[in-house]
């Protein structure tokens, strides 16, 4: 049987290999989602994802970064700070679910507007990106006023022409 690339990956992640290749084969033929395909082992959760909220950010102002590690057996993670101009190593605090971490950081004034992305390092290995819009303060405050401008305009209601 031939495995596709997606297919051996999934070999190479400990799974017993006729498991994965049955995996596989429900997810080439459409009856499984892709990312069913990593599955979960003991202490295993799946992949490492990160966020940031607000996903547009100002200058000055907070954000939260929370990651969620593929191994729910892992005791911490790591943020990269460097590309936001922050300390090159921050420590991220453990949540209330296992493998998950967050931490709420302050963007510095010296941060430029434009797009970033910081790495997450977990304990188990793995890694994630998540990536942030960065706003000037006046940025911000002129698109609040456009969006403040654009609910009055819609609440206000049509007077008939006579």
């Amino acid at each position: 049987m031939r495995v596709g690339p997606r297919c051996a990956a999934v070999t190479r992640l400990g799974l017993a290999a006729s498991a994965a290749l049955g995996m596989c084969a429900l997810v080439t033929a459409g009856l499984l989602p892709a990312t069913a395909a990593r599955a979960s082992t003991p202490g295993q959760a799946g992949a490492t994802v990160a966020a940031v909220r607000p996903a547009t950010a100002v200058v000055g102002r907070l954000v939260t970064v929370t990651v969620s590690c593929a191994s729910l057996d892992t005791a911490a993670a790591t943020l990269l700070g460097k590309p936001l101009g922050l300390p090159a190593l921050i420590p991220m605090n453990a949540a209330a679910r296992q493998g998950n971490f967050v931490v709420t950081l302050r963007l510095p004034s010296r941060v430029r507007p434009g797009r970033y992305r910081a790495r997450i390092e977990c304990s188990d290995g793995t890694s994630a990106v998540m990536a942030v819009r960065v706003e000037s303060v006046r940025a911000a405050a002129a698109a609040r006023a456009a969006a403040a401008s654009e609910r009055a305009a819609a609440a206000t209601p049509i007077s008939p022409v006579r």
